[in-house]
């Protein structure tokens, strides 16, 4: 079974090799983790984003839900499913088109990503603006815990509202509290139609037209200021019946100041810039009032560097080339002055030390979760 790139490349370069398991029942999994009271586990499904915790040790083993990839449940009626982790994101889309639907995410490397990476890692990217972040979508989780006990938190209705929020703590948790084995997830109608406007200018015009169309009567699902070679641009995606995204569109552009140029492009995800060596991934955010100021301070400090903002939510990604320490401490500090953060998801050990992300009192509740679920500390990936 094919694991991502990056984990490949990561094997391929131990001097011992790492064991992997893929068990294929839940049992299975369970009984694996009971016998792994003094190894370091690394949990992960394809591997795509293996790399992104903040701090990640030497592992024993690595444990991959890549075989646990069944439909449990589709409760078309009921906008639910219930999947095992394993199951790609693309296997899943494919299942819920048969009935007009889907699960409204983008993360990154869809081809790779499994329903549980999505959640582990809370990934998503545009879509985020209309139908909300991963623990929005998200209404049930079952997993194994560290000591191979399997539990389950959240239902299968939307407003389920009973005991501790758990399934949100699980999201972005990273396979650090246990190893997800399902998901219930919340899902919606497929649009009738899509399409995506892109407006290209100065920074400031594509900014003062991002603050228009947000307030304005007009309901884009995206909404994202990029930089890019070819300059600024300002991204709308729309969905809905054809009529109602031409109306739309032709409102935004009425609403643009002089000067702007338009295209309208294709609706699916935009191509993002591929995996080379020194190309660090970091994820930002600010508040939305600070998002001309944060994208200005990415063209000083990294004028060749690609951004993608959510203008809605003030969340981002940033694709480096070969960046300095002392610059990437610069805009860190920059836009933690401000109400924001930086975190460096894909980058060099010695770069994540440099720029460790400072928790402040978290921490502490944080350190007492993995204590709770994880008390002999066999997951590996880190947070703190």
């Amino acid at each position: 079974m094919a694991f991502s790139p990056p984990l490949t490349d990561f094997l391929s370069g131990q001097a011992a090799p790492i064991p992997i398991q893929t068990p294929s029942t839940v049992p299975e999994l369970a009984q694996l983790l009971k016998e792994c009271r003094e190894r370091k586990v690394l949990p992960l499904g394809q591997g795509s984003k293996w790399g992104w915790a903040p701090r990640l040790e030497a592992v024993d083993l690595i444990l991959s839900t890549r075989g646990l990839r069944r439909l449990i449940d589709h409760a078309a009626a009921d906008l639910t499913a219930t999947v095992e982790a394993g199951m790609t994101l693309g296997e899943l889309q494919a299942i819920l088109a048969e009935r007009g639907q889907w699960w409204p995410v983008d993360p990154l490397y869809p081809d790779w990503a499994t329903v549980g990476g999505i959640v582990a890692t809370a990934d998503t990217g545009s879509l985020r603006w209309r139908y909300g972040g991963i623990g929005d979508l998200l209404l049930g989780i079952t997993w194994v815990r560290a000591d191979g006990e399997v539990a389950k938190a959240g239902g299968r209705v939307v407003k389920n509202v009973a005991g501790y929020n758990l399934t949100r703590l699980f999201a972005g948790s990273l396979g650090s509290l246990g190893i997800l084995t399902q998901a219930t997830l919340r899902l919606y109608p497929l649009p009738a139609a899509q399409a995506t406007l892109v407006a290209t200018g100065s920074l400031p015009d594509l900014e003062a037209l991002a603050r228009q169309v947000l307030r304005a009567r007009v309901s884009p699902v995206g909404v994202d200021l990029w930089l890019k070679a070819e300059g600024p641009q300002l991204c709308l995606h729309f969905h809905g019946s054809e009529r109602v995204i031409a109306q739309q569109m032709t409102q935004v552009q009425q609403l643009a100041p002089a000067g702007l140029s338009w295209q309208e492009a294709r609706p699916e995800a935009p191509p993002l810039p591929s995996r080379r060596a020194g190309m660090v991934l970091a994820k930002f955010g600010c508040l939305p009032s600070q998002s001309l100021a944060t994208l200005e301070q990415f063209q000083s400090l990294f004028p060749d560097a690609q951004v993608q903002l959510h203008r809605g939510c003030g969340l981002g990604r940033a694709w480096i080339s070969q960046p300095e320490v002392g610059s990437l401490l610069q805009l860190q500090r920059h836009l933690k002055s401000v109400g924001g953060f930086l975190l460096l998801l894909e980058a060099p050990a010695a770069l994540k030390t440099a720029l460790a992300h400072d928790f402040g009192p978290t921490a502490t509740l944080m350190r007492k979760l993995k204590q709770q679920f994880d008390p002999a500390a066999i997951f590996s990936p880190s947070l703190i």
